[in-house]
């Protein structure tokens, strides 16, 4: 039987290291939900916009999200952005808070509705260029409802780098889902986050949870291994 502790440290104790690592071929930069009606307003976001806003403002989320970005298109690698559509057929599951907040805010149907398309849209701040395509899901993950998946194998990409907001629930959903279809994930710690009231939860998802199921780093170590 492999002796697992010296060749994953952290085996035994859980103090997880960055282990040495390397991309596969040409990586693709998925932003999730750095849209409107999320992070640019909080209209249907799943906390208070003010912790929202304040904690994205104390941890320089943009200006991090900004820094990949740049660092990705010099490379001419793909820069992808994801927005959700909350409830696209008027009908959501009866438990869960998110669901429940939903329920109250979220606009109905697809991007049809022009509410909905508002807040689908990429906040400004974000400077997306016209050539960066959008995804737009439904559910909790970024590959659901519709064709991400079939866009990134045509570019060949195995090897994800995400961010967007937040990191407990929009991260954390989507690195399960990314690695459910066979793609690494990576996630710079320092280009996300959680509101106050859930600064706890992405502080275990990022040390714990995520390093089940990906590699969690900063951002300097995603550009240097570009």
């Amino acid at each position: 039987m492999a002796d697992l502790e010296h060749i994953i440290p952290g085996w035994t104790d859980g103090k997880w290291e960055v282990p040495e690592w390397s991309f596969t071929g040409r990586p693709a930069l998925v932003i999730n939900h750095m849209q409107m009606g999320i992070a640019g307003s909080g209209k249907f976001s799943g906390a208070p916009y003010a912790q929202e806003k304040k904690a994205m403002d104390e941890l320089n989320t943009i200006a991090m999200q900004k820094k990949l970005i740049a660092a990705f298109r010099e490379k001419k690698l793909p820069v992808i952005f994801v927005s959700v559509i909350s409830d696209p057929i008027n009908y959501l599951p009866k438990w869960g808070f998110i669901f429940e907040m939903s329920k109250f805010t979220a606009p109905k149907g697809y991007l049809n509705n022009p509410e909905l398309a508002e807040g689908c849209e990429i906040m400004p701040e974000m400077g997306k260029l016209p050539e960066e395509p959008v995804f737009y899901h439904t559910g909790h993950s970024p590959l659901t409802g519709n064709h991400l998946e079939e866009y990134l194998r045509q570019f060949c990409v195995t090897d994800i780098v995400l961010t967007g907001w937040t990191a407990h629930s929009t991260l954390y959903n989507s690195v399960l889902q990314f690695t459910n279809h066979w793609f690494s994930v990576v996630v710079p710690r320092d280009a996300t986050g959680a509101p106050e009231r859930d600064a706890d939860c992405a502080e275990i998802v990022l040390n714990k949870m995520m390093r089940m199921w990906g590699l969690v780093t900063t951002v300097d170590d995603v550009i240097a291994h570009l």
